[in-house]
């Protein structure tokens, strides 16, 4: 088989894969029906998960940097979706790769998984359900959110470490140097 012939092999067994996984959900309606509303609740459970990080004082650096990597990684899923145009198995008209819902929720779970091993492992099953969801109501073949899980975890990992960079190179206010003479605590 010649190199030039991979993607469409390639892509024909993602359809194949995505219309298996599609087929066999329609079998079991109450599995599908759970799918599809964890697939709808994904991105706003995600958004309130971000707000809360950002608005709690003690996680509200990691609520950022969720943030910024979530916004990152979409609008890179984004542009590489509008360049690649490759159609979604749905009736919906714009390219599916990679599925921006993937980037951002995997990129928000990578983040705010990162240093808190209690956080992994639940943030993992969410976001893999929201996303096997959002493949078996046809809005993605599974090439898409592998495409997109793939690019948010690259820019999490990224993000994780620029604000590591700049978390080393700030430096603690002194002690009493606070306003009006009151003495602050440095922060660590």
């Amino acid at each position: 088989m010649p190199d030039s012939d991979m993607p469409a092999v390639l892509n024909r067994y993602d359809r194949e894969l995505g219309k298996t996984l599609r087929t066999h959900l329609s079998a079991r309606p109450s599995l599908a029906h759970v799918l599809a509303s964890a697939a709808r609740a994904l991105s706003p459970v995600f958004r309130i998960l971000v707000a809360i990080l950002i608005l709690w004082r003690p996680t509200r650096m990691r609520g950022l940097r969720a943030l910024a990597a979530a916004v990152i990684a979409a609008l890179l899923a984004k542009r590489l979706r509008d360049e690649i145009a490759r159609p979604r198995p749905g009736m919906r008209t714009e390219g599916g790769l990679p599925s921006r819902h993937a980037a951002a929720a995997v990129a928000i779970a990578s983040v705010v998984a990162d240093r808190r091993r209690g956080a992994g492992l639940p943030m993992a099953i969410i976001t893999a359900v929201g996303l096997i969801g959002r493949i078996s109501t046809g809005e993605h073949d599974p090439g898409d959110v592998i495409a997109g899980a793939l690019l948010g975890r690259g820019v999490a990992g990224l993000v994780v470490r620029f604000g590591a960079c700049c978390a080393k190179r700030r430096r603690p206010r002194a002690v009493g140097s606070g306003p009006a003479g009151r003495g602050t605590t440095p922060r660590v």
